[in-house]
This record gives C-alpha cells, structure tokens and sequence, in this order.
C-alpha cells in the first residue's frame, strides 16, 4: 500500500468521524453563528539602478513597464469568518493583484470548511493556503513579516500559493514543546505569461515544533504537475529545436508528465529585541524546471518602533531540465538564453528597516544589491531586446518600499 493509498483512507476515516461529530454535537446548546471580517492591503514600488532590466517574482507578477514598478508587491484582500457552532466554521478570502499574466483580476485564495474533530485535531476542505514554506500562511499578509517580501532565493522555489483539497492539523504538548503535525492532499495552479502551471495528486506533511522564543519547521511535500509553455522565447527555441530534427527535447521543456519534490526546513527565534530567521527549500523536478536549491538567513534588532535587519540568501541551480546538442552560431545562443531565462540561480545581500507606525501599519524600505549567476536571470528580465541584454553575471541594485496594512 502506497502512502497516497494511506492518506486517502485516512481521509474517508476522519470524514466519518466529522459526520459522527456534527451528530454527536446536535443534542448540544443552539450556538449562535458568529461573522468576522478583516482585511488586509500593501501598497509596493521597485525600482533597479540600471534601467535595462526589471525586478520580477516568476509565477507572482508579470514584469512591468513602469519605473517605480508596483506589481510586484502591492495587494489588497478581505476575509471573512462564519464560525457556526464552537467545532466548525467557513472561512473566505478574496484577494486583488497582478498575477503571472499581468491580469488584475480578484482572486479567492482560500474557501474552506474547518471541523473540530477531537481535542486538538481539526480538518479543513477546500481552497487552503499549501504550505511549502514556514512562512506560508503570512505570503500575503505582508504586515505580519519582517521584510518587504520574503527572500525570493528561497519563495521563489515554489509559486504555488494556493491548495485545492484536504488537510489536517493536530496540536499537542509534549513536555515543554509543542508540536504540531499538518498532512495534506490536493493541487492548484498559476497562470504564467502565455502558459499555464498546475500541480496535481500533491501529498505533503509538514512538522512544527516551538519552545518559547523558537520554532523549528520541517516541510516534504511530492506530485506531479504541468507546465504548458506559449510565450514567445519558448516558441522560437520550439521552433529551432523542430527544424534541427531534435523535436523530442520539446517534451522536456513543456508539457503535462511532470514529477516534482519540495523539502524545507526552517528555525526562527525572536525575544523581542533580536530576531533570527533562516531556511532551506530544494525543489526537484524531472522536466520542465530546473531542480535548484535557496537559502537565507535574516537578523534583526528592534529599537523601540524600528527594526533594521540584514539577509543574506543564495539560490543555486541543481539540475537543468533538458539537455540537447545546439548548432554554433545563433541557434546556440537562442538556447542558452532560454536555458538562462528559466534559471534563478543568484545571490544577494539585503539591508533594510521596518518602522512599525500604529498597531495596524508598518512603512519597510530595503537595498538589495543582487548578482545572478553567469547563466541565469536570477529574479531579472531584461526590460528591452533579450538577446542584446545580458543580466547573469552583473551586480544589480534594487531599491523596495512598501506600507502594510491590517485591518
């Protein structure tokens, strides 16, 4: 028996235990339904020293045009909670932004049904936040993280935001410990440039452990997924790959067969004065993306309502997806300019500051001066001709700032 087999019967045992659970609590007291609302926004601008290039988060927003650019960060959403009874409540969030296709359509990021099911276990069904990192479910509350957004050498492994499916999380103590313990199942998809990404059949458990000032995240989560290309670049390199009698790297580079692993670990401990973060996320993937690895590690020390911090992160490449022997000349180099456009690979190093205005508002500005690998774009592209544009290897200077709210 497999463990996808183990967790789906796990699922059908624990839903019988929600019906029985829903019977058990008819007999009780009426309960009153109780809404509550909040929201939430981010208003962001970006800008890089050197204008022939963009600063972007792949699979987040579409690089922009403007210079400050304010897709990259800014945001506003709205949740609402409808607790039913004292075991179970419906939770919905709506979310406005750029995507991955440059559409600013609303989004609902999470819609699901949480059941009690016995003394620290609940389930939820539905639209959830997949939690790949351990700063998950604070992605779009910006206001509830240090920085003016998490370090992409490490969050831009995975820009699946959202999880259509199933969960479980339990709570214990465990002498001075708590534990918590997070399965889940199920997909999602973003939308890219002229493409589309979708994961599918995903099963991950993850694992938190704290203690006072510090907690520990442990996070491994495995399926398949698709990733169907159609912008420009790709369509060129199709097209020479076709002609070259080499069409059957096409299948490496863009398709629905994929198979992928996400690992994460992550510690984090704060006193009220310092605040220490670090994590590590490698993703591995058969085709379609490069397998690769990040990591960061962020200091901060609070005095009074400003936080100055420092990162220092580094993403490295792995594995390429697709290998193919390319004529000289110009089909070459249209090659590695694909190859490099889909490899992230940089390192960086971030000086910023927080100041926290009211209960409710914090202003962040932040210096990242940030170098690709030769190879790579890095979290760049070149906001003119791609070919005559070269960003691996160089020094860039990106400049954020951002007022967060919650409300």
């Amino acid at each position: 028996m497999n463990l996808t087999n183990v967790l789906r019967g796990s699922a059908a045992m624990l839903s019988l235990a929600f019906v029985a659970s829903v019977h058990a609590g008819s007999d009780e007291p009426a309960y009153p339904p109780r809404f509550e609302l909040s929201g939430f926004g981010t208003l962001g601008a970006v800008t890089t020293d050197d204008k022939d290039v963009w600063f972007t988060r792949y699979g987040v927003n579409f690089p922009g045009e403007k210079d400050p650019d304010f897709s990259p960060d800014s945001l506003v959403g709205i949740q609402g909670s409808l607790r039913l009874t004292p075991y179970n409540d419906i939770t919905l969030q709506g979310l406005v932004r750029e995507d991955g296709d440059a559409s600013q359509d609303p989004q609902l990021t999470l819609a699901f049904f949480r059941q009690t099911l016995a003394p620290g276990l609940s389930m939820r069904i539905g639209r959830v936040r997949v939690p790949f990192f351990m700063l998950s479910d604070s992605l779009y509350v910006n206001y509830a993280n240090l920085w003016v957004r998490p370090p992409v050498e490490v969050y831009g492994l995975n820009p699946f935001n959202d999880l259509d499916g199933i969960d479980f999380i339990y709570h214990a103590r465990l002498g001075s410990y708590d534990i918590e313990v997070h399965p889940y199942y199920g997909g999602g998809r973003i939308p890219f440039p002229l493409g589309k990404a979708r994961l599918k059949e995903v099963l991950g458990v993850n694992l938190g452990l704290s203690r006072g000032d510090f907690s520990l995240h442990l996070g491994h989560g495995e399926g398949s997924f698709t990733l169907e290309r159609g912008d420009t670049l790709f369509l060129a390199v199709a097209d020479i790959l076709q002609r070259t009698g080499q069409g059957g790297v096409i299948a490496d580079l863009s398709g629905t067969h994929g198979r992928t692993s996400f690992d994460s670990v992550g510690v984090q401990w704060e006193d009220g004065s310092w605040q220490f973060i670090g994590e590590y996320a490698r993703r591995k993937t058969n085709r379609y993306a490069a397998s690769a690895h990040g990591w960061y590690l962020s200091l901060g020390r609070r005095f009074g309502p400003v936080m100055p911090y420092v990162v220092v992160a580094r993403q490295t490449l792995d594995e390429q997806f697709a290998e193919a022997r390319m004529p000289p000349g110009r089909l070459a180099a249209a090659w590695d300019l694909f190859l490099g456009s889909r490899n992230n690979a940089q390192r960086s190093l971030t000086l910023g500051a927080r100041w926290e205005l009211a209960a409710y508002a914090a202003v962040k500005a932040e210096v990242t001066r940030a170098t690709p690998d030769d190879d790579a774009w890095g979290s760049y592209a070149p906001s003119g001709d791609a070919q005559t544009t070269r960003i691996g290897g160089r020094t860039l200077n990106t400049f954020s700032l951002s007022l967060d709210l919650s409300f």
